[in-house]
Formats: C-alpha cells, structure tokens, sequence
C-alpha cells in the first residue's frame, strides 16, 4: 500500500491538472480554471519528489488537457502531434526548473522562475511561422476581460505570467505550508485586476454601426473556377446586404474566402458589390489571381461604388492554404481608418504590432474562416491583439463566430454561425486610434526579460546546487 501511494498521487494531481486544462486552455472555455489548472502538478513537483516522475507527470498533465483541440481537429495529424507535445514539453521543462530554483533558492524565487520559463517558452513558441502565438494559455482569460488589460502594456505573455505566478504561489504555500506565496501571489493578482476595471472603465469617444453577414451555406468552389456559382453566391449576399439600407449601418463585413473569382470576370463580380453597398464600407473576403498568382483577399469598398482596395492574406494555414496560396506584402488602411486583415494573420502579435504602429487604424474588419467547434478558441487569440494594441475589431467568421469587439476587448454583440444567412448589427465603440498602447512602444520586451530571468534563475540554482544535487532531492 505505501508503494502504491505516490504512485496514486501523482495520478491524481496529473489528472487534475489534465482536466483543468482541457476545459480552459485550447478549445476549453472556463477562463477562472486556467488559474488554478497548474496548481496539482506544481504542487506534487515542489514536494518531495524525483525529478524525472514531477517532470513526467507535468507533461503527461498537459498533453492530456492539450487533447480538447481534438475536437476541431481531427483530421490533421500532421498539425496535432505538434500542437500537443510542444507545448507539454515546455511547460513539464517550466516545471522542472522551477522546481530545482525552489529547492535552491527558496519559495519566491520558484514562483518567479516557473512563471518567467513558462512565459519565456509562450514566447519561444510564438515565432513558430505556422501558428504563431495561437496555442497561448493567456487566450483563455479573454472570457474575463478585465484581467486582460496588462497585455495593452506588455502583450499576452503578461497575461501568461501571471497565470504562472499565481499557480505557484497557491502550489507553494500548499506544499510548503507559509502563507507568504500565496499572499503574494494574490497581491498581484489583485493589482492587476484593480488596473483591468479602471482602465475598462474609460467610456468610449464615439461609436460605429456595424454589420456582419455570413452564411456557411453559400460558399462556392474556393479551389476552381465556376462562374454561375460564384456570381449567384455574390448575388445571394448583396440581396442581404440590401435590407441594411435602412439601417444606418456605416461598415458591413463578410466572411473569407466565399468563393473563387476568376480574372475574367472579376470586374462583373466587384461591379455587383459596388452597387449592393453604396450606403456603407464593405470588406468582403474571396480568392483570386492576382499577378498569376493566387491570393487569399479581402476587397474593400468604399461608400459611392468605387473600384476596391485589395488586401492579401500574408499568414497562411500551412498545408490547406499554403500549398495553395501565396502570402501578401504588407498591411492596409483604407481612407477612413479601417484597417484591413484576414483569419490567420490574427495569431502573430509582432506583425499585427508593426501593422497598428505604422498604420493606425480606428477598427479592424477582419474577414475569418472557423472549424466550427474552435470558433470561441480562434476568436479569442484575435481578441488580444485588440486589446494589445488598443483597436476595435469587428470579425466576420464562417464556421464560426460572428464578433464586435471594443478595444479592451469586452464583446459588444456576437453570434454563432450556422446554415443559412446570418446577420448581426451593433454599435462599436471607437476611442483613439491603434498603435498607441504601451506595448506597441516596447514591443515584446517582456518576452525577452523572461527569457533572461528565467535562465538567470536556473542557472543561479547550479551555482547554489553544485551537481545537480537540489534537482535530486
């Protein structure tokens, strides 16, 4: 019985853990369980433990709630090893480390090291050229929009820090029986939601009309040419952009990728959006040929039918879109401060900073394409890039979510895409312009300090543990 026990414990904390994080991080939804999800597993490793059975127990925890994005993803076993074990590995290395830092160092220092790795290994991951920041543990808390408010001053890996800190702190004090984690802890937890209300407190300058319009059923061939589908498609939509004449509506924004245009009559397929919205901007995604090559692009109209703006998609899905499609060259903002991007290009916060710093746009009109049970979890990661970078997103997304948000990212209106035609019409806020918060000035400065903080940490606990000793105990 004695020999089973440890064994039953470290089940239960992975188990524990496991489940925390499969109904909070990746397709999982209840943002307050992110807070506590990591606790068992930090709990069991800073006890007295091997460091081989915390680590495999970390991993095992995070593997296991990382498989919630089976659910959306099924069928691409090229992507799913990946996105499971990568970020398994980097969190059960988070754990580790911190645990021989604890051990050397004490309580606080293993707070801050846990904290500083898994954040530093969130930015690691965030240069990845097929996904980008899209698998972050701070997307989950989006669902609450006040404790999001650091990322406008650091981006999302403030938002992982502190799921990190507080973590520790309640595993440490639990483990090590001294209240001094977990107050601090709390204190940080507390200083930063007191600055999320007073910040989301500020009331907007003005507001916009907007509409997004979708219907996962009229969608045409978007891997070949046929012109009597794409232009009744085309048709199907400005018959329901017409009944917004009455409206009042200043933006209307419609999914990606509805159908494919081909260069000869493309002129005839633009000429029907033009006259369909002379009451309104409308950005409207398609693909086409452009230049001989074929481009992912959203068209924008302005009010009175005039010839679009183009903008090309410029992050692709690798394989279902990259093999297919060749990226755009760089941002656009059309006249009246509406800036332009599609889907994907959402998930790189370092080229949505340089986008906002050197365009400033009022709001964003994001054209999207889902896989339906990811919608909420592809919505949110767009979400923080509105509030990292103070700007109001309308996101038109088929097989997904329909959203307006403001630039703190509170939802203004939102709506589930499903079968035929929906619309959804609201009032978004507009304050000041994007491209001016904090972390627009400094980049992902935070990233880099945690990288160092973090190899600091570690290797101040090789200096106090000749040996290796501490991460045997």
């Amino acid at each position: 019985m004695n020999k089973l026990s440890p064994m039953i414990t470290a089940i239960t904390c992975m188990l524990l853990s496991a489940v925390g994080f499969y109904f909070s991080l990746g397709l999982g939804d209840l943002w307050w369980l992110a807070w506590i999800a990591p606790v068992p597993v930090l709990w069991f490793a800073f006890a007295n433990t091997k460091a081989g059975a915390a680590f495999l127990v970390a991993f095992l925890a995070a593997a296991l709630g990382g498989c919630s994005i089976l659910r959306a993803y099924w069928g691409a076993l090229h992507f799913l090893v990946p996105a499971i074990a990568g970020p398994a590995l980097t969190f059960a290395l988070s754990v580790l480390w911190a645990r021989r830092v604890e051990r050397a160092l004490g309580p606080v220092a293993g707070m801050f090291a846990f904290a500083a790795l898994w954040t530093a290994f969130d930015f690691l991951i965030s240069f990845d050229r097929g996904g980008g920041s899209v698998a972050t543990p701070a997307a989950a808390e989006v669902g609450a929009p006040f404790l999001i408010q650091t990322a406008a001053l650091v981006g999302f890996l403030g938002v992982t820090f502190l799921l990190g800190f507080v973590a520790a702190g309640i595993a440490l004090s639990i483990s090590r029986r001294t209240a001094v984690p977990v107050a601090l802890a709390a204190a940080v937890f507390i200083a930063n939601a007191a600055y999320g209300v007073w910040r989301i407190a500020t009331p907007p300058e003005r507001h916009i009309r907007v509409a997004l319009i979708d219907s996962n059923d009229t969608v045409g061939p978007v891997s070949r040419s046929d012109e009597k589908t794409a232009l009744a498609d085309i048709d199907a939509y400005a018959a329901q952009i017409a009944t917004l004449r009455t409206a009042n509506v200043q933006l209307i924004v419609l999914p990606e990728n509805i159908v494919q245009i081909a260069p000869a009559w493309r002129a005839e397929a633009q000429a029907k959006l033009a006259a369909a919205q002379t009451h309104a901007t409308l950005v409207a995604g398609f693909n086409t040929n452009i230049d001989g090559a074929q481009s992912n692009v959203s068209w924008a109209f302005a009010p009175g039918g005039s010839a679009p703006v183009t903008y090309i998609k410029r992050r692709l899905v690798p394989v279902a879109e990259s093999s297919r499609y060749t990226p755009g060259p760089g941002p656009k903002v059309l006249a009246n401060g509406i800036g332009l991007e599609i889907c994907k290009d959402m998930d790189f916060q370092a080229m949505l900073r340089d986008d906002m710093v050197s365009t400033k746009p009022v709001l964003l009109a994001v054209p999207a394409w889902d896989f339906d049970k990811d919608d909420w979890s592809h919505a949110r990661v767009a979400i923080l890039r509105s509030v990292e970078n103070g700007v109001p997103m309308a996101r038109s997304a088929r097989d997904g979510l329909l959203t307006l948000n403001d630039r703190y990212g509170r939802i203004v209106a939102a709506a589930r895409t499903r079968g035929g035609f929906r619309t959804l019409v609201g009032e978004l806020p507009l304050d000041g312009r994007g491209g001016s918060t904090l972390y627009d000035r400094i980049g992902d400065l935070f990233g880099w300090l945690c990288i160092a903080l973090g190899a600091i940490l570690v290797g101040w606990s090789f200096v106090r543990a000749p040996g290796g000793a501490a991460s045997d105990q």
